[in-house]
């Protein structure tokens, strides 16, 4: 188990609801989500005028400090750390090693 002391980061967190009639995805309202962690990682591809930047970062929720249940309709949602914002590619559920409870899940964001 992780301790809450660690879980420093906040961050808001929205579900894609609908799309409008020009097709544009359309965002709930934001849910503020405390005592997480954000691993923001940055990678560079290229060389000289070729060069692209990534942004992988990985999202750690505890459902003990942080109350949410995250599934699959989640993907392609949006998560904003004021700073900018991340679409959610990725969710994977941690379980525990002996209850077969949810620890934590992952979040992948570009």
């Amino acid at each position: 188990m992780i301790d809450k002391r660690m879980l420093v980061d906040t961050v808001t967190i929205q579900k894609p609801a609908d799309t409008d009639k020009w097709g544009k995805v359309t965002y709930s309202d934001p849910i503020i989500l405390k005592y997480v962690r954000f691993d923001r990682a940055v990678s560079h591809t290229g060389s000289g005028q070729n060069r692209t930047e990534n942004n992988f970062s990985v999202l750690m929720v505890y459902p003990k400090y942080t109350p949410i249940e995250l599934d699959d309709s989640w993907l392609n949602g949006r998560v904003n750390d004021t700073h900018r914002d991340y679409i959610i590619r990725k969710i994977i559920p941690q379980y525990h090693p002996f209850k077969h409870t949810i620890l934590c899940y992952e979040v992948e964001v570009i």
